[in-house]
């Protein structure tokens, strides 16, 4: 994108992952855009006109054209993370930045990973069920629910140490034999990222938008799908 300078992360305040995501990779023009920003001056948007957008993020005013990717962490703005909020309002502020941001978000000019959708600001966040229903769908093995605990009745099945997997845009990382399956479900679930967990019978257990940035591959994947052009030169 001609004349992107800045990857965004839009991330709760708390959310430890992302903030060394971006400490780590600040020279390579990563910013952090948390819902501390949206209290800021100076934003602005208009649907039918998105490009012309303007955002703050920390000191920065940037407009679409500058930014050369977003990575969504965010599930919603959590009222409880709203300290400057008279706490009263915080609730209700927090409920109007998650539409803010459902909309600018979704129409933001430049790439965006993962897009909102009706669950979450940042993509399918569905229960393990609906997973594993979308799995049977497209003919992959999938976990059975846990069974309920009956009095009287026999223990619950043991469940085993799940097998993680990540896709994040073009890249996987987990076991080969999984990779059909992982790839399969992102792309019927819209999600250029995406983390699994699967049995040791390669049956879905469940999986969620959120990718761990804590694992230095992952995180460089991810990286790769936001930066800038310029990317590595000093801000």
């Amino acid at each position: 994108m001609s004349g992107a300078q800045w990857a965004l992360v839009f991330a709760a305040l708390g959310d430890a992952e992302a903030r060394a995501f971006v400490e780590a990779r600040a020279e390579s023009g990563v910013l952090l855009a948390t819902p501390r920003d949206l209290s800021r001056e100076g934003w602005m948007f208009d649907p039918q006109a998105p490009e012309d957008a303007r955002l703050r993020v920390g000191d920065r005013l940037l407009s679409p054209r500058e930014i050369s990717g977003a990575l969504v962490r965010l599930i919603q703005v959590d009222p409880g993370e709203l300290s400057w909020i008279a706490a009263q309002d915080r609730a209700y502020v927090a409920a109007e930045m998650s539409a803010f941001l459902l909309a600018f978000l979704t129409l933001l000019p430049a790439p965006a990973f993962n897009r909102p959708t009706s669950q979450a600001l940042a993509g399918p966040f569905w229960p393990p069920e609906r997973w594993r229903r979308l799995a049977r769908g497209l003919g992959r093995p999938a976990a059975r629910a846990p069974r309920a605990v009956v009095p009287g009745g026999p223990p619950p099945r043991t469940v085993e140490a799940a097998i993680r997997v990540h896709v994040v845009g073009p890249s996987y990382f987990g076991p080969p034999e999984l990779r059909a399956g992982a790839r399969a479900l992102a792309q019927a679930a819209g999600a250029a990222l995406l983390r699994l967990d699967f049995d040791g019978d390669g049956a879905l257990l469940g999986a969620e938008p959120s990718i761990d940035l804590a694992n230095p591959a992952v995180a460089e994947a991810a990286f790769a799908l936001i930066a800038p052009p310029e990317a590595g030169r000093a801000t």
